[in-house]
């Protein structure tokens, strides 16, 4: 046995955690997605998705493992709290279903419900309001206040929370997330909406914000696949350009690489004489300068 026989054998055993689950109503947890198109055919062609990939299976679990970190955090700080105990519930009316992850007793004992996210260092600074959630970039942080007020409406709280957890550090803070009226009721009417269209047959229109067309599971059969536009320009001296960027690349990297192994070969000496090189080292006191603040571009080249 080595090392390559193990890791194939645990991308094996993720690769057959890897399941299609039927989809034949709206949940909580999907509602926030922007797309009314994407939603319908989840419930009309769910056996048609293209299954997810084995690092995505690998976040999923690890999310299952921070719930139960999530938790522990929480009763460790002396709350009491209730997990559910039945698989999900359900609104009639339009029908939508749910699963709070628990619920929170607060001081008056009402019990508030509480989804738990574990979330990138990066966004876990982020993300500290409800406003922070709604103005994200990234698509599914987005939808996620979309799930936390299905609950609050089925529930009758004024109120419930989100418990973020760092996936780097283990660390758990609450975000509270008001009633809202009006967003609760724009989300039952975009369910009434979509159930509308699967009763005719008749596909909703896509959402506007094409990014998330790029990884949808249903994008083969959407019949409205968009990406963003790209400036083609056929420009030869360009692509000499650039393969000589890339043959240029392994001599930079030797070059920076020697060039540290000179600098710690002189070390703190200030002359140092070599049989065909004279080398000194001088000090010299480099000023300092505020940059202004500019728009700046990053560039990526991909072979086509």
């Amino acid at each position: 046995m080595n090392a390559e026989q193990i890791n194939a054998r645990l991308f094996k055993a993720k690769k057959d955690k890897i399941t299609i689950y039927p989809c034949h109503h709206l949940r909580a947890s999907n509602l926030g997605h922007p797309c009314e198109r994407y939603l319908y055919l989840l419930i009309r062609h769910w056996d048609e998705q293209k299954p997810i990939d084995v690092g995505l299976q690998n976040i999923f679990d690890l999310g299952n493992s921070l719930e139960e970190h999530t938790i522990k955090n929480i009763k460790e700080a002396g709350f009491e709290i209730l997990t559910p105990t039945c698989r999900s519930w359900k609104i009639d009316n339009p029908h939508i279903t749910g699963r709070e992850d628990i619920r929170i007793k607060d001081d008056d004992g009402q019990l508030l419900p509480v989804e738990i996210k574990g979330i990138s260092p990066f966004e876990y600074n982020k993300l500290n309001t409800i406003d922070d959630f709604k103005n994200s970039k990234k698509a599914y942080i987005k939808g996620y206040p979309a799930q936390l007020q299905i609950y609050m409406y089925y529930f009758e709280k004024e109120k419930g929370f989100f418990a973020l957890t760092n996936k780097l550090t283990g660390e758990t803070k609450f975000i509270e997330m008001p009633f809202d009226w009006d967003y609760a009721d724009e989300l039952l009417k975009k369910a009434e909406r979509i159930y509308k269209c699967l009763e005719e047959e008749k596909l909703p229109d896509t959402c506007d914000d094409i990014s998330f067309c790029e990884n949808c599971q249903l994008s083969h059969i959407c019949g409205n696949i968009r990406r963003n536009s790209t400036d083609i320009l056929i420009d030869e001296e360009l692509d000499a350009l650039i393969n000589r960027k890339q043959e240029l690349q392994p001599i930079k990297s030797e070059y920076e690489k020697i060039d540290k192994e000179i600098k710690a070969r002189v070390g703190q000496r200030e002359k140092v004489l070599t049989g065909q090189y004279l080398i000194q080292r001088k000090s010299f006191i480099k000023k300092a300068y505020t940059v202004p603040e500019s728009k700046q571009f990053r560039m990526t080249i991909k072979r086509l």
